[in-house]
């Protein structure tokens, strides 16, 4: 092809500029994006990051109880992390490189628990293992005090599972078999194949993992305040010092002091990973070859493995079902629905939650694609500075973005506080990265020349995006809605500073009916959210069908 010249692309802030105000569709799209980072991202973390005085800092920094609670949360959150990922890694392990019996079955059981808020795992373990618990107690007359560090820890672990086992299930999923069959011809086997190749290329999932279940566990407040008892965390102490002292730039400090851990264990994993290649998948044909490199011995520790950890979650859901359905489960089981009418059909707060999901769902969704295009596609001034704040909230602990909202919309001319917008944009502030990582990973897959071929054709920039880019990101899109819903309704840290008693959320009103002892509707209200999401997803794949993977990780 003689006539084909390469011509080297024009770089450069003046140039893309002039690109940009040449097309007016483009340059107001850029300037929204901005003015929305602007107002609902930087200014109200500037203001939470510069709202402590000195005073504030020595007394953070000084007192014992905050220090005492950042160790426990340091401690908690690394013994819940370090246990999530060997549980995860155990299950994505056998559910891709076996072929144990009930591998459905348990892919269907492990999301479970992602599908209910994490606090339904501590409040269940409450109801079957707590001091009057139906197992230890009804049945073993057992005096077990689940309360503490331990307590928290099991609860954690189970809770946070199923992040790390859809994070490093995506990554082993997409190793090449061919690079573990031509080790395997060239005499590595077993525990050597695993340890010179399998884990070595899945360093990526597992750091991801990692990154994911210590900020979620770092943050996460329920359980801390159903199972902690008297061992404190930052996460707790920020929430009773707004609500019991309303010392806004102490409770900042606080949540600042959540952020430097996360952050440090984001910029390590993005150091270590950039360093290394792991690229496994070449293009080339793999030839269907199966890999056979797990021992039946090996399949079946990873079968009795994956039978204890889903027995555990069948355990701890069947306490939420059973309380819902009786009058009080283990002591008087007489079977009744008050709890579930009560708190799930004409609950006004399942309403709000269901209402205020949907909507922030939609519009992460709309954002993270539109993000994504202009990132993606688009060259203009700041692009990088783009990328960096749509990912930046991925980072930060739900309590950080709540309380920062809070502080940066409680007066005029933005007084968004008690309202059920502050809620929707704490939601879609703390899924944006969701959104706009699932648009990147599907424009990544459609060629830019069809976009080229409208643009040569006359079509603008937004007429482009509408007509010929949205149709073809159809799965994407419904990826991050049916996710976006999911997690919106689960959410209890990101919220916890923004309810009001007109706009409650049901994932605060289990931890309300639990702190007054009413175990039955706060189980009922925990499976009520399940059955929620589950109608939902069930919706989805109805209308999507094969478009959507909901529960084949």
């Amino acid at each position: 092809m003689k006539n084909v010249a390469k011509t080297k692309e024009k770089k450069g802030f003046l140039i893309d500029a002039a690109d940009m105000f040449k097309d007016p569709g483009l340059t107001i799209l850029i300037s929204l994006v901005f003015l929305t980072f602007l107002v609902f991202i930087i200014y109200p973390f500037s203001k939470l990051i510069f709202l402590p005085t000195l005073a504030d800092w020595k007394t953070a920094f000084t007192s014992n109880k905050v220090f005492q609670a950042f160790w426990h949360t340091m401690a908690s959150s690394l013994l819940a992390t370090v246990t999530a990922i060997v549980m995860g890694f155990s299950f994505a392990y056998a559910m891709n490189y076996t072929n144990i019996p009930g591998k459905k079955f348990f892919r269907v059981l492990a999301l479970l628990p992602n599908m209910a808020p994490s606090v339904m795992t501590g409040l269940s373990f409450l109801l079957l293992f707590g001091r009057r618990g139906v197992i230890t107690y009804r049945i073993f007359r057992l005096h077990f005090d689940p309360y503490g560090w331990f307590g928290l820890w099991i609860v954690q672990s189970i809770a946070f599972f199923p992040l790390a086992y859809i994070t490093i299930s995506g990554v082993l999923k997409s190793i090449s078999s061919n690079v573990e069959l031509s080790a395997q011809n060239l005499g590595a086997s077993g525990l050597r194949l695993f340890r010179t190749v399998t884990l070595p290329l899945a360093i990526p999932g597992i750091a991801s993992a990692f990154l994911l279940v210590f900020i979620n566990a770092l943050a996460d407040f329920g359980n801390p305040k159903l199972v902690g008892g008297n061992y404190g965390t930052l996460a707790t102490l920020a929430y009773t010092t707004v609500t019991g002292n309303y010392d806004m730039p102490l409770a900042a400090a606080l949540s600042l002091f959540l952020v430097a851990p996360s952050l440090l264990v984001f910029i390590l994993q993005k150091y270590f990973l950039d360093r290394r290649s792991y690229v496994t998948v070449t293009g080339k044909p793999s030839g269907r070859l199966v890999r056979d490199v797990v021992s039946l011995p090996v399949k079946v520790v990873l079968f009795v493995i994956c039978s204890v950890i889903s027995l555990m979650i069948m355990l701890l859901i069947g306490g939420v079902v059973g309380f819902s359905f009786t009058e009080t489960f283990g002591v008087n089981n007489t079977f009744v629905l008050k709890h579930f009418y009560s708190n799930v059909i004409t609950s006004k707060t399942m309403g709000n939650s269901w209402h205020l999901s949907l909507v922030a769902a939609a519009v992460t969704a709309s954002i993270g694609v539109m993000l994504g295009y202009l990132v993606n596609r688009k060259r203009f001034p700041g692009r990088g500075l783009a990328d960096f704040l749509a990912m930046l909230p991925a980072c930060l602990p739900g309590t950080f973005i709540g309380l920062a909202l809070l502080i940066s919309f409680n007066s005029p001319p933005l007084m968004l506080t008690s309202s059920a917008a502050i809620i929707v944009i704490g939601m879609t502030i703390r899924q944006i990265p969701v959104g706009y990582r699932n648009a990147v990973a599907g424009f990544k897959q459609i060629d830019k020349s069809i976009e080229e071929a409208a643009a040569n054709l006359g079509s603008g920039s937004v007429h482009t995006f509408v007509t010929i880019v949205m149709p073809m990101l159809k799965n994407p899109l419904s990826i991050c809605l049916v996710y976006s819903f999911m997690k919106c309704m689960n959410t209890l840290s990101t919220v916890i500073f923004l309810v009001s008693p007109r706009w409650n959320l049901a994932s605060n009103s289990i931890l309300n009916l639990a702190d007054f002892g009413s175990y039955g509707g706060a189980a009922a209200t925990a499976l009520g959210m399940m059955l929620i999401i589950l109608i939902t997803f069930g919706i989805a794949k109805l209308l999507l069908k094969d478009k959507i993977n909901i529960f084949d990780l």
